[in-house]
């Protein structure tokens, strides 16, 4: 009898590429080996404003691990600026930068006049899976890319929502979009930043809204609280995905108590 794969094997923590992908208009600059590069954009099947085989990277080799590759990493960058109409750029680490040293964070600073912004993302496939990396990307943008404000306004029912890690489920963004529309019906804007037409303008809201809402087992949680450090924004960690009408129900109860509205 056939079985469901209700999930994609996940990758190395390199794999973190499917995330930034699935911000619209966000571009991932690899500084990895090109076989790191090439087989992880054959096996994410993802898809949006940039073709999944569109990525900058700069194919580290033999020389760059005896010299280092920061040059190689900072002139990839600067073309990349040049090149490709992005609204951001993450650069993510491979292993093989990290094991000699390479200091991307140092380089990725000096881009940080420039008219679009770059962040970047340690994802060393040592150092755990895409789950992992996905955090990484996430903690990235809320670390490097948003700003703290003495005086930030909370929008008054605006509710962030994280939930599964994309196109690691493949119905993940039919699974937000139910979250999305569940959340409306009890009155509340959600704001996503995963997904079609979704993008820098819905970064920039994540810290004016009233709470955070992550619908997953773990993935994300540290995000959450990463933002309840930064920006004093509660959340609501709901464990389960509501499918059927009994969860449903349950889900809507439990937001709808959180948010304290009927």
């Amino acid at each position: 009898m056939a079985k469901l794969l209700d999930k994609q094997r996940y990758k190395c923590a390199l794999g973190a590429m499917q995330t930034v992908q699935a911000i619209s208009r966000a571009i991932p600059i690899l500084h990895s080996g090109p076989g790191c590069a090439q087989k992880l954009s054959d096996s994410t099947g993802s898809s949006g404003y940039f073709s999944p085989n569109i990525f900058p990277c700069t194919s580290i080799n033999e020389k760059d691990v005896v010299f280092g590759g920061t040059k190689k990493l900072a002139s990839t960058i600067e073309n990349a600026l040049k090149v490709i109409d992005a609204d951001l750029y993450v650069v993510l680490t491979g292993c093989i930068p990290e094991i000699v040293g390479d200091d991307s964070g140092e380089v990725v600073s000096r881009f940080a006049e420039s008219s679009k912004p770059v962040i970047y993302a340690s994802t060393a496939g040592f150092k755990g899976n895409n789950y992992k990396g996905h955090e990484q990307v996430v903690n990235a943008i809320i670390e490097q890319y948003l700003k703290k404000s003495d005086s930030q306004e909370k929008i008054k029912g605006l509710v962030n929502i994280w939930a599964d890690v994309p196109y690691q489920d493949l119905f993940w963004l039919g699974n937000l979009h139910e979250l999305e529309n569940l959340v409306a019906e009890l009155g509340l804007t959600p704001n996503t930043i995963f997904g079609y037409e979704k993008g820098i303008k819905n970064i920039d809201l994540i810290p004016k809204a009233e709470f955070n809402l992550l619908v997953s087992p773990w993935v994300g949680l540290k995000n959450v609280k990463a933002l309840e450090k930064k920006f004093g924004t509660p959340y609501l960690h709901y464990p389960t995905l509501p499918v059927g009408a009994t969860e449903t129900s349950k889900f809507l109860r439990e937001v709808g108590k959180f948010a304290g509205v009927s």
